[in-house]
């Protein structure tokens, strides 16, 4: 079994970015919904910045997501528009005190997928459209392509 989950990776001492198959990291968009893929910033805003926490559930699947923002949003989606049996895809947002549970696939010593546990689904980046700096995230169905695959980086 691979371990790719950074040292310190729980501790708000030492967050980390995730990087999507475009070079693009996982942002809070200026605080507010909902999340994005951007270009990384050059002043290492807190946007980007990541923290695992764990949910006290025990074994996989029982990590948060967590900004070191003030408040500590989570990246989640909202439950409330979840119809029955479930959606195909849903916009990441951010939120305090959501109870969405990930389960990390790692695929090597630095990359993973992001499972939620509750509805199966990835966390997934879109492509940029030609000439813009920022695309979706959202939740989909997991099918193991590159958009669903994360990068854990070190800050610089």
């Amino acid at each position: 079994m691979v371990d790719c989950i950074p040292p310190n990776a729980f501790s708000f001492d030492s967050p980390f970015r995730l990087v999507d198959f475009q070079g693009h990291v996982l942002n809070l968009a200026n605080g507010v919904n909902p999340v994005i893929s951007q270009i990384k910033s050059t002043n290492g805003s807190m946007e980007e910045q990541w923290v695992l926490q764990q949910s006290g559930l025990g074994g996989p699947g029982g990590e948060l997501l967590v900004s070191p923002l003030p408040g500590f949003p989570t990246v989640a989606y909202d439950f409330n528009l979840s119809p029955d049996p479930g959606p195909l895809s849903m916009q990441a947002i951010s939120g305090d005190g959501t109870t969405t549970f990930f389960q990390i696939n790692c695929l090597d010593s630095t990359r993973a997928n992001f499972i939620d546990v509750v509805s199966s689904l990835a966390l997934t980046a879109w492509a940029a459209e030609s000439g813009s700096t920022v695309s979706p995230v959202t939740f989909e169905t997991f099918t193991n392509r590159s958009q669903q695959v994360w990068s854990f980086e070190a800050l610089d």
